[in-house]
């Protein structure tokens, strides 16, 4: 396979550097140590793709900012808001003022206008059909920086797009709603019920649930864009890896989580002083880079699995004819 892939480089006009790089990435195996020589060498390119794979987040990112920017009312958290506000009127003294402080407190509500339903269904429409079309292109490029072969950012997206177009499109949307749903019920739902042995059962049930998800994701996209397999076995080999390569996994999980952490603690440390750049920062890093962690981590775990126990026999007939 790694004479196949260095007759890649023969054809496509590179520099005799270029070869002897695109040549030297292609040894070795995918470990730790040969992560960050890779990772180096694609920096570029990842975050050019970022540039693609952000686009799904757009409609996101409008209705949060309608909400936060759009109208809104205040409304009173206490049953006693009305009542200490008349008495507030009437006399103005220590206790009901010390009252009023306590159970006078409002609460900021968006409101939300005919115009701005129809333009929340409309955004979340485009999501819906754009989430796995964006997935399947850009796992594809990711895929192939991973296997290193030479990658051609907007003919390799959209050769992958319209080749996965009809299954990109329905898993998307399942996959949309799936991380909603789970990022719905983990932030707000079950911080509603209150206390109880009932819903922290649920409560850890459901993260469980969204961990081994965040897992499954890894191979998801990658084997739709190598496999031609139905969306139910696509989901059961992911759900199989998700668990057979935990260690791959968990060092992946490890790698996004650290980035995320080192941002945090940028905006932490220069809000004070009203640098604000960490805030706007992964937008243009953090999709690219996590993609390519979890890429990398889950590549070895399928071409091992379900690519060499298939190649080994033409392999070995080929090598009997050359005999």
């Amino acid at each position: 396979m790694e004479l196949e892939k260095k007759k890649w480089y023969n054809y496509l006009g590179f520099t005799k550097k270029e070869k002897e790089d695109a040549e030297e990435d292609i040894v070795g195996p995918l470990n730790l140590k040969n992560f960050f020589k890779l990772f180096k060498r694609r920096i570029g390119k990842l975050l050019s793709l970022n540039l693609y794979i952000v686009v799904e987040t757009i409609p996101v990112f409008a209705i949060l900012l309608a909400m936060i920017w759009g109208p809104y009312v205040y409304s009173p958290n206490s049953r006693l808001f009305s009542v200490l506000y008349g008495t507030m009127l009437a006399s103005d003294s220590p206790v009901n003022s010390i009252l009023n402080g306590v159970f006078g407190v409002t609460q900021k509500f968006p409101v939300y206008t005919p115009a701005m339903i129809f333009a929340f269904l409309g955004l979340g429409i485009l999501l819906l059909l754009i989430f796995g079309p964006i997935n399947v292109g850009s796992t594809y490029i990711l895929r192939n920086m991973v296997r290193r072969e030479p990658v051609f950012m907007w003919s390799d997206f959209w050769y992958a797009v319209k080749r996965n177009a009809k299954q990109g499109i329905l898993f998307g949307i399942l996959d949309a709603l799936l991380i909603g749903v789970l990022a719905f019920d983990l932030v707000y739902f079950y911080g509603t019920l209150g206390a109880g042995f009932m819903t922290d059962l649920m409560f850890f049930g459901t993260l469980l649930i969204a961990i081994i998800y965040f897992f499954m994701r890894f191979y998801i996209y990658i084997i739709m864009v190598t496999f031609d397999l139905s969306i139910k076995k696509i989901l059961k080999n992911a759900l199989i890896f998700s668990v057979l390569g935990i260690k791959r996994n968990i060092m992946a999980f490890l790698g996004i989580a650290a980035m995320i952490l080192i941002n945090y603690f940028l905006l932490y440390l220069l809000m004070p002083i009203n640098m604000m750049f960490p805030l706007i920062l992964p937008i243009f890093y953090l999709l690219g880079f996590g993609g390519f962690m979890a890429a990398y981590a889950a590549y070895p775990n399928i071409e091992k699995y379900m690519i060499e126990p298939y190649e080994t026999p033409e392999d070995e007939s080929e090598s009997e004819t050359e005999d």
